[in-house]
C-alpha cells in the first residue's frame, strides 16, 4: 500500500489526520517536528507528505530539500496552514510543493488530493503496460527490435536490472554490448548515479609492467606516508552509486581478474599504498566478444571469475539472428539523422528508406553485426537523395563492396504462374537462410500466408 508521512505538532490534528489518511488506504508514519520527520525520511520513501507550514523548529517548506528523488519523480508534498497567504503559496509553489489545504482542514478535499496518489500496483502495470506497447514498437530504452531474439535479451535485463547482481553480457563484436549495458544500468535503481567505461583492451595494447598502474586505475591510490595526504579515486570509486562497465573482460590480465573477483566476493577492496577497506558501492557489469567457455579453455579467463559473473549472463544474439531487425534499426538511423541535420538549421531533410535497401537488409549477413548497419547505412544516407535506396549507395558501381546475399531467378515466358511462384519461394528462403518470417517479408505477404504456401508445396 502507499505509504504516508505527517508532520504536525498538534497532538489532535495529527490524530485526525492519521485516522483519515489510513483509512483512505495508506500506511502512515507521523512526526512532531522537522527534526522527527528528517528522522523518519532515512527509514522509508513516503508516497506523500502532508505537513504543517509552522512548526516549533522551523517552516514546513524546510523539509522539501530532503525529499529523495523517487523512481518516478518527486514526492507530492501537501502544505496544511492556518494563515496562507498569497505570498507564502508562491514561494511554497517555487518550492514545488503539490498543493496547500487550509486549516481547519476540508476532509473532502484531503481525499480528493489522496485518491490521485498512484498506488504502487497501479503505477507498476502502468509501466508494465507502457513497455510492453513499446517492445511491440520495437523499442527498449535505446535498444531497438522486436524479433524474438532480441525479446529474450529485453526479458533478461528486465529480470537483472532491479538487483545488485553483477552481469556479464556476450556477444560478437558490433552485437550492442554497451548499449545493453547503459539499459541494464537506467532501468536500475543505480540510474542516477555514473555510469563508468573502462575497455580492458587499451592495457592489453600496451604490454607488460602494467599490472600495478591498472590496480590503481581501477582501485584507486593513495600515498603510503601518513603525513602525506593523497589520494586518487579508481573506477571504482568514480562509479560509486552507479555502474562500472568492463569491457572485453577476457582481456583483462589475470591478476587484476583475480583481484576483481576478491572485490565481488567481499563487497571491499583496498586503494593501492593504502592499509583501509574500502566498500564497493558500484554495480559490475561486464562483457566480452569471446565466447566465455573458449576463453576460460584458452586460459585468458579466470573460471572462478566466469562461474561467478555468468550466474546473471546476458547473452546478444548477432544481427542475423534477428528476423527483420536490421531494418527497424535502419529506419531509425535514417529518422535520427534527419532529426540531426533539421535540428542545425543548415537544412530540412525527411530522407527515408526504399524498398531495395530494404531488401538489401533482409538478405545480408551483416557480419560486423550492428555496428556495421550503422556504419553502412550511415554512408548510404550521405550519398542518397531523398530514398535511400541502397546500402551500396556511396559506391561508384556495385563491384566496390562486399557482395550481398542477393539472388534471381530466371522465368521461361509460358511458365505457370504457381510454378513461378514457388521457384521464387524457394529462392527467397535460400536467400535469408531458410528463415520464414524474413522470407515473408521479402515476398510482401504475411508469416501465415507463406506457411499455407509452404504446405501446398510439401516443404512446411
Amino acid at each position: 500500500m502507499p505509504h504516508a508521512l505527517i508532520v504536525e505538532d498538534d497532538p489532535n490534528s495529527l490524530s485526525g489526520l492519521n485516522a483519515i489518511v489510513a483509512a483512505d488506504g495508506f500506511s502512515v508514519d507521523t512526526a512532531a517536528s522537522l527534526a522527527e520527520a528528517r528522522a523518519a525520511l532515512t527509514r522509508f520513501i513516503p508516497d506523500v507528505v502532508l505537513i504543517d507550514l509552522n512548526l516549533p523548529d522551523g517552516s514546513g517548506l524546510d523539509l522539501l530539500h530532503n525529499l529523495p528523488a523517487q523512481p518516478d519523480g518527486v514526492v507530492p508534498v501537501i502544505v496544511m496552514t492556518g494563515n496562507a497567504t498569497v505570498e507564502s503559496a508562491i514561494e511554497g509553489l517555487r518550492h514545488g510543493i503539490w498543493d496547500y489545504l487550509l486549516k481547519p482542514v476540508n476532509i473532502p478535499r484531503l481525499r480528493s488530493l489522496l485518491a490521485r496518489i498512484p498506488r504502487p500496483y497501479e503505477l507498476t502495470e502502468e509501466v508494465q503496460a507502457l513497455r510492453a506497447s513499446l517492445r511491440r514498437l520495437g523499442r527498449f530504452g535505446p535498444i531497438i527490435g522486436r524479433s524474438d531474439a532480441i525479446q529474450h535479451v529485453y526479458d533478461a535485463i528486465e529480470r537483472l536490472a532491479p538487483t545488485e547482481s553483477a552481469v556479464l553480457i556476450c556477444g560478437e563484436a558490433g552485437t550492442g554490448k554497451e548499449i545493453a549495458a547503459r539499459t541494464l544500468h537506467e532501468m536500475s535503481r543505480r540510474r542516477k548515479g555514473p555510469f563508468v567505461v573502462f575497455d580492458c583492451r587499451a592495457f592489453a595494447r600496451d604490454g607488460g609492467g602494467i599490472e600495478r598502474g591498472l590496480d590503481s586505475m581501477l582501485f584507486g591510490q593513495e600515498s603510503a606516508i601518513p603525513s602525506i595526504e593523497r589520494r586518487e579515486p579508481g573506477l571504482f570509486e568514480q562509479a560509486a552509486g552507479g555502474t562500472l562497465f568492463l569491457d572485453e573482460i577476457a582481456d583483462l590480465p589475470l591478476p587484476q581478474q583475480e583481484a576483481l573477483l576478491r572485490a565481488l566476493d567481499s563487497q571491499t577492496y583496498m586503494r593501492v599504498g593504502g592499509n583501509n577497506q574500502v566498500s564497493v558501492d558500484c554495480r559490475i557489469v561486464a562483457a566480452t566478444r569471446k565466447p566465455a567457455r573458449d576463453a576460460v579453455a584458452q586460459g585468458v579467463l579466470r573460471e572462478d571469475l566466469w562461474l561467478r559473473l555468468d550466474a546473471a549472463s546476458i547473452a546478444l544474439p548477432p544481427l542475423r539472428e534477428r528476423d527483420d531487425d536490421a531494418v527497424l534499426l535502419a529506419e531509425a538511423l535514417v529518422d535520427e539523422l534527419n532529426r540531426e541535420i533539421n535540428a542545425s538549421g543548415l537544412a530540412t531533410v525527411n530522407k527515408r528508406i526504399g524498398p531495395n535497401l530494404v531488401r538489401e537488409c533482409l538478405t545480408y549477413d551483416w557480419p560486423g553485426n550492428v555496428r556495421e548497419l550503422h556504419e553502412r547505412v550511415r554512408r548510404a544516407y550521405n550519398a542518397s537523395g531523398e530514398i535511400v535506396d541502397s546500402l551500396r549507395a556511396d559506391e561508384t558501381n556495385g563491384s566496390g563492396g562486399r557482395r550481398l546475399n542477393g539472388g534471381s531467378v530466371q522465368v521461361t515466358v509460358g511458365t505457370p504462374l504457381s510454378d513461378v511462384e514457388d521457384l521464387l519461394i524457394r529462392a527467397t528462403l535460400d536467400a535469408v537462410g531458410g528463415t520464414r518470417h524474413r522470407a515473408a517479408t521479402l515476398l510482401g505477404i504475411s508469416p501465415k500466408t507463406l506457411y499455407n504456401k509452404l504446405q501446398r508445396m510439401k516443404m512446411a
